[in-house]
C-alpha cells in the first residue's frame, strides 16, 4: 500500500514552491521512483551526466525542458551517442526513424513529462506515443526532468492544462493551426512501471510548458 505524503494541499501548498517540490518528491519516492531535486539547470545537467554512463546510447524525446538543460550538447561532447528526432534539415522519414530508434536502441531515454500531480501521478498527452512508450516499457533506464511549473493539483487540472495551454503553445511554436492534433495518446502513470528504472529530476525553475 502506497502512502501519499500530503502536507497541506490548500492555498499555502500551492503558493510555496519549495513545499510543493518536497511533497511531490516524497510522493514519487513512495511510488518507487528515484528522485533528485536541483536548484538550477546547471545542477540538473550534472546530475544527469552522473546517472548516464559514458558508453550509454541516449535517446531523447521531444522536449523543450531537455533542450533548456543543455544536456544533449554535454553528452555528445563527452562521447555519448545521442539519438534525437529534432534534427535540422532532416527528411520526414529520417525524423520518423530517429523517433523509433530513440525508443528501441537506447540504453537511457531522456525526456520530460507534461505534468506531475501533487500525488505523484505522471500525466502525458502525445501525438505519436513514442515518449510515453519509452517511459513505460522501452529502454531499461529513463530519466524524466521537470520544472516546478509542471506540478499540477490533480489529474483533471493536469489534463486541462495540457490540452488548453501546452498544446496551444506548442501549436503556436510550430505554426500549426490545430492544437488538438497534438492530443492523440493520453497516459496516466500511477506508479513506477516494474521493469523500468526511472529517475525523476525536479528543478526549482520554470521550464517548458
Amino acid at each position: 500500500m502506497t502512502t501519499i505524503f500530503l502536507l497541506n494541499y490548500g492555498e499555502d501548498m500551492m503558493t510555496d514552491t519549495q513545499k510543493k517540490l518536497d511533497a511531490v518528491a516524497q510522493n514519487l519516492i513512495n511510488k518507487h521512483y528515484k528522485v533528485h531535486k536541483a536548484e538550477s539547470v546547471d545542477e540538473a545537467r550534472i546530475q544527469i551526466l552522473n546517472i548516464i554512463g559514458k558508453d550509454d546510447i541516449v535517446g531523447v524525446g521531444g522536449s523543450l525542458t531537455i533542450r533548456a538543460v543543455n544536456i544533449i550538447e554535454a553528452l555528445i561532447s563527452r562521447g555519448n551517442k545521442v539519438i534525437q528526432h529534432w534534427l535540422p534539415e532532416a527528411t520526414v522519414e529520417e525524423v520518423k526513424e530517429a523517433r523509433r530508434q530513440a525508443v528501441r536502441l537506447s540504453d537511457v531515454y531522456l525526456t520530460s513529462t507534461n505534468a506531475i500531480t501533487l500525488a505523484g501521478d505522471l500525466i502525458n498527452i502525445d501525438t505519436y506515443g513514442n515518449r510515453v512508450a519509452a517511459m513505460i516499457y522501452g529502454p531499461k533506464k529513463v530519466i524524466i526532468v521537470a520544472g516546478y511549473n509542471k506540478i499540477m493539483e490533480n489529474t483533471e487540472t493536469a489534463f486541462a492544462h495540457i490540452r488548453d495551454k501546452t498544446a496551444v503553445r506548442n501549436a503556436m511554436r510550430l505554426k500549426i493551426d490545430n492544437p488538438k492534433g497534438f492530443c492523440k495518446v493520453a497516459t496516466i502513470i500511477y506508479d513506477k512501471p516494474t521493469d523500468t528504472d526511472i529517475t525523476i529530476i525536479l528543478i526549482n525553475n520554470e521550464l517548458g510548458f
